[in-house]
């Protein structure tokens, strides 16, 4: 159609061409982003230090998504479901519904350690599979004593190690500390079992076990969920990384 109306004369040689490969929104705006729960310190200082990627955060508890989370959902690019800072890890069933919705279609979701594990009123309701189905790529097992595996956090001393060396989000990271001699990070972790892409993982310096770090799963529509199984407000690089990757 183009060579057809430039032979016709329509369209001459300085004429602008616009069409679907023109992006129509720039690579550097900021992402729109919106914290459900109670965040720790740390990610909240890399937040305030990285405005240029995503503005004013809003902070927000998980009950104010009891009804229509959907059209609040909706005007988000990033969602970070993180409740390190409170005792409850419940979010309402609506709000489980509306996340794995607007993850299938499009939406980029991090959730932080043991964040929404359980339902209000629910005592059947234990782990991220009831009230996210498929989207989270971690589940919860049950271990030999009959303890949940998200409901026991442990102390870990160690080092974050690179698994996947082509992931954006580990790209110039090969292990935290960088430095060996900056000694090791002390971190409250989970023995949770991985479903998706094992991005990094944690090494005890005390045990030489290892435990998931950052796990991700990627959705056909586009949408993604990574997992951080510790606080990612003390890892700044990787953060940063994974909200550019997310944007």
């Amino acid at each position: 159609g183009f060579l057809l109306l430039a032979r016709l004369g329509v369209i001459g040689g300085n004429t602008p061409l616009i069409g679907p490969f023109v992006s129509a929104v720039s690579p550097n705006s900021q992402a729109r982003v919106l914290i459900i729960g109670a965040p720790s310190p740390e990610l909240l200082n890399v937040l305030n230090a990285n405005k240029d990627l995503v503005g004013n955060p809003i902070i927000r508890a998980a009950e104010a998504f009891s009804r229509d989370p959907s059209n609040q959902l909706a005007q988000y690019d990033i969602v970070i479901l993180d409740q390190s800072g409170q005792l409850s890890k419940e979010i309402p069933r609506q709000l489980g519904d509306g996340l794995q919705d607007w993850v299938k279609t499009g939406g980029k979701f991090i959730i932080v350690k043991d964040s929404g594990i359980q339902r209000p009123g629910a005592l059947d309701v234990l782990g991220w599979k009831a009230n996210f189905g498929d989207i989270v790529p971690v589940n919860c097992d049950i271990i030999l004593d009959g303890q949940p595996t998200c409901k026991r956090p442990l102390a870990v001393i160690g080092v974050i190690w690179r698994q996947d060396f082509r992931h954006p989000i580990m790209q110039g990271i090969e292990r935290v500390p960088a430095q060996a001699e900056a000694g090791f990070l002390a971190l409250e972790t989970f023995d949770v079992g991985v479903t998706g892409n094992e991005i990094a993982y944690i090494e005890s310096a005390q045990s030489g076990k290892n435990f998931p770090a950052i796990v991700e799963h990627a959705q056909l529509g586009g949408g993604k969920v990574i997992y951080f199984n510790y606080n990612p407000g003390i890892t700044p690089g990787i953060l940063e990384n994974t909200i550019k990757y997310l944007k």
